[in-house]
């Protein structure tokens, strides 16, 4: 059997295309619990569908790390494969002296972020939840990290900064 290849392009075409349904999804689900229970009850369970999809993320994140015989740390959590190589832009930013440990990293496009601006008000509302699971990745994936939005397209902010701070160096 001979091996496929496809141009860059046309993968880069398809990761998309799930991007976008994911997206769509989130906007989906998010939407039918705001339509069915009380604003607070559908804003609630949202969060915990976040704090679970961020956990399990964080599962499959250590697992992969566990079969190439890396330990869970944040300077491997990017082995772990957590997001596709392609489709979102980002770079890392160093940490600020005061905080040494720990990552930052800028985000100038995201995928996601642009299907929900697409939607208009409530699109922005509610894939702003979905961006909980980057808090709730690095909870469940570490001992004692702290994750942060600096800055986030969905609040109107020109790029999304997330840092992930440690409280002592790792081994």
């Amino acid at each position: 059997m001979r091996e496929e290849r496809i141009p860059k392009e046309r993968a880069l075409e398809d990761i998309n295309i799930l991007i976008e349904r994911l997206a769509l999804l989130h906007v989906a689900y998010a939407r039918t619990l705001e339509r069915e229970l009380p604003p607070e009850r559908a804003k609630e369970l949202t969060e915990k569908a976040i704090l679970e999809y961020g956990r399990l993320a964080a599962e499959s994140v250590t697992q992969k790390l566990e079969e190439q015989g890396l330990a869970p740390t944040l300077a491997n959590y990017r082995l772990g494969k957590d997001l596709p190589s392609m489709g979102w832009d980002y770079g890392p930013i160093g940490m600020p002296p005061e905080k040494p440990h720990g990552k930052i990293s800028k985000v100038t496009r995201c995928p996601l972020a642009e299907v929900w601006k697409s939607l208009g008000e409530e699109g922005l509302r509610l894939g702003r939840y979905y961006c909980w699971v980057d808090q709730a990745k690095y909870a469940a994936y570490g001992k004692g990290y702290r994750c942060l939005h600096d800055k986030n397209t969905m609040d109107g902010d020109d790029c999304c900064v997330i840092r992930v701070e440690l409280e002592a160096p790792e081994e």
